[in-house]
């Protein structure tokens, strides 16, 4: 089995990212809805790439537990990050952009759920590739 290498982890980071900075400039956010939902699964996919990358190499004995173990402690790193991620947005809202909508990082409780959610399904699903191909 091939391992995740550590060029993939910052690769796939380093597009998220761009993908977010550029979205930003050009307000692809308020445009084109389906970007903050893609960035969320890709965010929670990434979370869960990561877990196994670490996972991988300091914890070899993680291995040996059962399979749907694995995936609840992935994808609660996941949602951990994911909710981190939103008060992050929360607290620039509240402090930077509280009277700019354009700014506004955060578009009410529907969206925060389905950041959250697209989190969750992102790592879920990298969460059980890892698992099944092991």
């Amino acid at each position: 089995m091939r391992r995740i290498g550590a060029k993939t982890i910052i690769i796939f980071l380093l597009v998220i990212l761009a993908i977010h900075i550029l979205s930003t400039v050009y307000g692809w956010y308020h445009t084109s809805w389906w970007i903050d939902i893609t960035l969320h699964f890709l965010g929670g996919a990434w979370v869960a790439t990561l877990f196994f990358y670490v996972q991988e190499r300091h914890v070899p004995s993680f291995s040996v537990t059962p399979w749907w173990f694995s995936i609840v402690v992935a994808v609660s790193f996941v949602m951990l990050v994911g909710v981190g991620w939103e008060w992050l947005e929360f607290c620039f809202d509240y402090f930077f952009a509280k009277d700019d909508f354009m700014l506004r990082a955060q578009l009410g409780l529907a969206d925060t759920m389905g950041d959250l959610l697209m989190d969750f399904i992102g790592g879920l699903i990298v969460g059980a590739y890892f698992i099944f191909k092991r």
